[in-house]
């Protein structure tokens, strides 16, 4: 009868030691295997819809503006969130003991906070619904710098930043 008790305690115990594998050394935090296809997926609906923003734009559809850009504010605020809780806190305990990767590391954590910063500003400022011709015309220009930046901003993460994600063995 009180075997059933002594079956799950030890069934726990094991899913402890293997939950414990997947965790960045000396942390609660688990590595997620599905997280960088998210994080591309992410990359993916923000261009996405960075682009229809232009297109409106290019089109003189003003009116659509505030919406989309709130649209993408929120999809970029979910993706930084996402990056900043998932994958940058577990990188900066995985490369505890890897210098250079972590300096590379906390150099992009950085670098996006002021991205972050600059792009907020662009959101909160064309977010609203009077759009005279002097914001119109300012709009192209920030928008076209804006796109730039995020565009290489994606490229390095996924070719430099990403690829750091790793199971905790997989770290020397």
């Amino acid at each position: 009868m009180f075997g059933f008790f002594k079956r799950r305690k030890q069934k726990d115990t094991t899913t402890a030691k293997v939950a414990s594998a997947d965790t960045a050394p000396g942390t609660q935090i688990s590595y997620h295997q599905e997280l960088v296809p998210e994080l591309l997926d992410d990359h993916q609906m923000l261009l996405g819809l960075f682009g229809k923003v232009s297109q409106a734009y290019e089109a003189n559809e003003y009116e659509r503006l505030p919406s989309m850009l709130q649209e993408f504010g929120s999809l970029l605020r979910g993706h930084l969130l996402k990056e900043n809780i998932k994958l940058y806190v577990y990188l900066q305990h995985a490369l505890a003991n890897d210098p250079d990767n972590a300096a590379l590391m906390q150099g992009f954590r950085k670098e996006m906070n002021g991205i972050s910063r600059t792009v907020t500003r662009f959101l909160k400022h064309y977010g609203e619904e009077n759009w005279d011709r002097q914001r119109q015309e300012s709009f192209g220009n920030d928008l076209q710098t804006i796109g730039e930046v995020l565009v290489k901003r994606i490229e390095t993460e996924e070719s430099v930043l990403y690829p750091l994600y790793m199971p905790p063995g997989s770290y020397a």
